[in-house]
């Protein structure tokens, strides 16, 4: 069995740190982040998708499967860009309740 490398944990990794750090600046620079992260995930599993080709015949290029005829780095970029948009729904729902905390406090001083 393979081992998966450590740079497909790179993208998820900047998308938790950048959400973190976004908490100290405007709640605009928050969604823009997640939105942006989203986006760049997509392409990132867009990219890969497009990047392995077309299936290969097992019989014809001596591979067992056609999973094994398969270049891993194109994988590895779907595996990261699908990470990533795992991180970033995630990271909206803590985002929406994270927020709904904040409205309510304001409130509650406030009121």
């Amino acid at each position: 069995m393979d081992v998966v490398p450590g740079y497909v944990f790179i993208l998820p990794a900047v998308i938790v740190v950048g959400w973190v750090l976004s908490w100290w600046g405007a709640r605009r620079v928050r969604w823009v982040l997640l939105a942006a992260a989203a986006v760049v995930s997509v392409l990132c599993v867009v990219i890969g998708w497009v990047a392995m080709g077309p299936p290969a015949n097992p019989g014809t290029v001596n591979c067992s499967s056609s999973w094994a005829c398969t270049d891993p780095g194109s994988l590895y970029v779907v595996a990261a860009g699908l990470i990533g948009f795992g991180c970033c729904a995630v990271l909206v729902i803590l985002a929406l309740v994270g927020e709904a905390i904040l409205v309510w406090r304001g409130r509650r001083v406030s009121g």
